[in-house]
């Protein structure tokens, strides 16, 4: 099996109890994420947005298609979360 290049894994800090882990991204994808502290339970939420976009250009061989270009996000290593906004 192989990892799109799209693809990474990413460490997280929870807001609430500043636990650090790791989560497999799309880094291309939604620019927000909702997920659920794996230590603590608390929902916390992650905005790409807040970062940098650059593009990437993937390249294949030959019997596989031609080579693209791609527009990701430029994360830091580790991404602070915050408290997910409740709709009111």
């Amino acid at each position: 099996m192989t990892m799109q290049n799209n693809m990474k894994r990413q460490n997280i800090r929870c807001w609430k109890c500043k636990e650090l882990f790791s989560l497999l991204i799309d880094i291309s994808g939604e620019p927000t994420l909702t997920l659920t502290c794996p230590y603590c339970g608390t929902p916390l939420t992650i905005n790409f947005a807040a970062n940098p976009r650059k593009d990437i250009v993937v390249m294949r061989q030959a019997d596989q298609g031609d080579s693209k270009v791609i527009t990701v996000y430029d994360l830091p290593e580790i991404l602070e979360s915050t408290e997910p906004k409740v709709n009111q």
